[in-house]
């Protein structure tokens, strides 16, 4: 029987870890190289909260395909740290958890994604 949507994040959030935007901003400032990742779909972003400044739109598709040759290049490196943030937070976890199922090690996801970042007085763009 397939999970349902809830199941799946639920699943998802147990075994990735979260972080809140302000540990994700302090964690920007302390490497430049960390990588956000949005898997909306680019309507979803225009529409809602917008997207982190920098951040990389890849559709929560790509991320779970098993075909490598499907990613974009900054997912080269399965070291990175990445940190995936939707509007308010499952398909960000269900993004950085289709990343750790691929091999990514550095990969999690922000709670309560980016309404939450901009209640925290943070910026988006759209």
């Amino acid at each position: 029987m397939e999970l349902s949507f809830e199941e799946r994040v639920a699943e998802a959030k147990a075994q990735v870890s979260a972080v809140s935007p302000h540990e994700a901003s302090q964690t920007r400032q302390s490497n430049p190289e960390v990588l956000f990742i949005d898997p909306r779909d680019a309507e979803s972003i225009e529409k809602t909260t917008g997207i982190i400044p920098g951040a990389l739109n890849v559709a929560l598709s790509t991320l779970s395909s098993e075909e490598d040759n499907a990613l974009p290049n900054e997912l080269a490196d399965r070291t990175r740290s990445i940190i995936a943030a939707c509007q308010g937070g499952p398909m960000g976890a269900l993004a950085a958890y289709a990343l750790k199922k691929r091999g990514y090690e550095n990969v999690r996801f922000m709670d309560g994604g980016t309404q939450a970042w901009l209640e925290a007085g943070f910026e988006t763009v759209r």
